[in-house]
């Protein structure tokens, strides 16, 4: 798959444009920012998308001893899920800001997901997670996208073009 690294940063700095909000990871020790805020998790990576095409094409050979070699790509589109939640100290603010969220992965984030080389294949319904802590509650919505990435593995295989085997054939070539 794409450099995952490369993706995640891509989605980071496009959601905080498009919302103005901060973007976090969800698992983190480190200090919440102030309210409100965008967290992510990437729930599941590279799952098999069950298909790939296997590609040859003949490229120049590295060795002086040959003319070319083969170039084999195996071409897949593995997903990955991300779960994205929003949160604030008011309900409404919290819920406005996981459409903008939603909308931003649904429509806007297009260009860069074409630099990215990836696609957004569903952004799931928004749903409330609230949680209660102590006698408050935390106030969040999130919801889950699923993008497909386009992925090449490459394998390179040197050619024999001609091999002298030192010894005589029976009809007297060698």
């Amino acid at each position: 798959m794409n450099n995952l690294e490369t993706v995640r940063n891509g989605i980071v700095k496009g959601l905080h444009e498009f919302t103005g909000a901060a973007v976090v990871p969800s698992d983190t020790t480190d200090r919440r920012p102030t309210l409100p805020y965008i967290t992510y998790k990437i729930i599941s990576a590279a799952n098999n998308a069950g298909t790939f095409s296997l590609v040859d094409a003949d490229i120049p050979s590295e060795s002086a001893c040959f003319e070319h070699d083969i170039m084999t790509t195996r071409r897949e589109q593995p997903t990955f899920n991300l779960s994205v939640n929003t949160y604030s100290d008011c309900e409404i603010t919290a819920y406005g800001l996981a459409c903008a969220a939603r909308d931003w992965f649904s429509f806007h984030g297009d260009l860069l997901f074409v630099a990215l080389n990836i696609v957004v294949v569903s952004a799931g319904n928004i749903s409330d997670r609230a949680q209660q802590i102590v006698d408050d509650y935390e106030n969040r919505y999130g919801f889950d996208v699923k993008i497909r990435a386009a992925r090449g593995i490459n394998r390179r295989v040197g050619t024999i073009e001609q091999h002298d085997l030192g010894r005589r054939a029976s009809n007297g070539t060698t």
